[in-house]
């Protein structure tokens, strides 16, 4: 099986879809968390609908994460596959003609 080639990118080189999508996902589980802090300081218990909450908005932050991890994922599989076979073209190519010399 072949290695995936992994994005080693920084924050500075992600584009603006990358950095709305993180951005995102870590203000709905901070806000998820800190709601559940609030209202147990507030109230001294979690009622329910606030669990419900941050219930909903941590699986959307996992959704947007998991989601586009997924498809960036078989895009990065996709183009190492059209590499190497590229590079496989070349070479023979490349063989083909020093043979015909």
């Amino acid at each position: 099986m072949q290695e995936i080639e992994y994005d080693k990118r920084k924050w500075k080189e992600l584009g603006f879809t990358d950095k709305m999508k993180f951005s995102l996902a870590g203000c709905l589980v901070a806000s998820s968390i800190l709601i559940g802090f609030i209202s147990f300081l507030w109230l001294t218990f979690v009622p329910t609908s606030v669990i419900a909450l941050s219930g909903l908005w941590l699986s959307t932050a996992l959704a947007f994460l998991g989601i586009s991890s997924y498809f960036h994922n078989e895009l990065v599989k996709f183009q190492t596959e059209v590499k190497t076979k590229l590079t496989q073209l070349g070479t023979s190519e490349i063989n083909n003609d020093d043979n015909k010399q």
